[in-house]
């Protein structure tokens, strides 16, 4: 029988392990997502170049329906995530209907966004097709468009405070207004 000391080691921490583990996921997720954008790209053809042209042509109207229909939108999903849980949460009770409306919310802006992502990262990829001055394919405009601005979004603060949401607003924006046939060329 033996006394004292467990005979099970405890592992030491490795933060070694951690940041190279941080760094491949990193790494991983860039390479997934620029996947999934120059998919999304192929696939819905008509709507990245509206999303492109919209970009364009007016930016601003872009960014003002995007910060629109997310501060709407936004405002109308928390509300109803609010009233879901929190007010319920006491009583364990949770109202299916203002749960209903609060994914019904959620998922209008993630198609909204999504929709119009492959259009943003194409715009970004033209202006950065414009400044090397050499011509890319367009699936290639989409790759380099969404690995630098994911990549410049991931800068601290600048890329988190400002980056990403006007990426997000104008996504929305332009995703928004080539779904609803709303602009038209002149």
């Amino acid at each position: 029988m033996m006394t004292g000391a467990s005979p099970v080691l405890v592992p030491r921490e490795d933060p070694v392990g951690k940041i190279l583990f941080a760094i491949v996921v990193m790494v991983f997720g860039l390479v997934f997502f620029v996947a999934l954008m120059t998919l999304l790209a192929a696939v819905f053809r008509g709507q990245t170049d509206r999303c492109r042209v919209i970009l364009k042509e007016t930016p601003y109207r872009a960014l003002l329906v995007g910060l629109i229909g997310y501060g709407v939108l936004g405002s109308i999903g928390y509300a109803f995530y609010s009233m879901a849980f929190i007010r319920r949460l006491l009583e364990t009770e949770i109202v299916p209907g203002m749960l209903g409306g609060a994914i019904t919310t959620g998922v209008v802006l993630a198609v909204g966004t999504f929709l119009g992502a492959p259009g943003t990262f194409t715009a970004v990829g033209d202006r950065l097709e414009a400044l090397h001055g050499r011509e890319l394919s367009g699936l290639a405009k989409t790759s380099l468009g969404t690995m630098i601005s994911v990549m410049s979004a991931w800068f601290p603060v600048i890329g988190w405070c400002f980056v990403l949401p006007a990426l997000k607003l104008f996504a929305f924006g332009s995703g928004s207004l080539a779904l609803v046939g709303k602009f038209r060329r002149a």
